[in-house]
């Protein structure tokens, strides 16, 4: 009985084995992936002047620098990090200041990380964040 099964399993085994189906684990946080918008969102009632300043980590360069004007309620992509075309997993970093509010976020060019967002808040305060599984 015990043969019979070891060698049900053993053909199981390395029919998934053969076909494919057992394929490494990889985690997202390890696998590449360039496409990474920064936004600029206003969910306040007045228009702001928005600076952006994006850092290419790995060669330190600057990517961007440049200054918008956002209106209430509106969302907009600034930049994505594909444009810099990437060497696998890189760090980037996005400095933004609005009026008299500064700060910086940054994101990985990994499966993981998703975009960037520099938000100005219903308050009218600024802050950033980004999304990650």
């Amino acid at each position: 009985m015990r043969e019979r099964l070891l060698m049900a399993f053993s053909a199981l085994f390395l029919l998934l084995l053969v076909t494919g189906c057992m394929g490494t684990v990889t985690h997202a946080s390890s696998e590449p992936s360039a496409d990474h918008s920064v936004y600029l969102d206003n969910r306040g009632n007045e228009s702001a002047t928005v600076g952006i300043t994006i850092v290419r980590n790995a060669t330190d360069a600057i990517v961007h620098d440049w200054s918008y004007r956002v209106d209430p309620g509106e969302r907009r992509a600034v930049y994505n990090t594909d444009s810099a075309s990437p060497d696998g997993i890189e760090t980037f970093e996005i400095h933004w200041a609005v009026r008299n509010e500064t700060g910086q976020v940054a994101v990985r060019t990994n499966q993981c990380f998703g975009h960037a967002y520099v938000l100005i808040r219903e308050d009218g305060t600024a802050g950033s964040t980004y999304s990650v599984c």
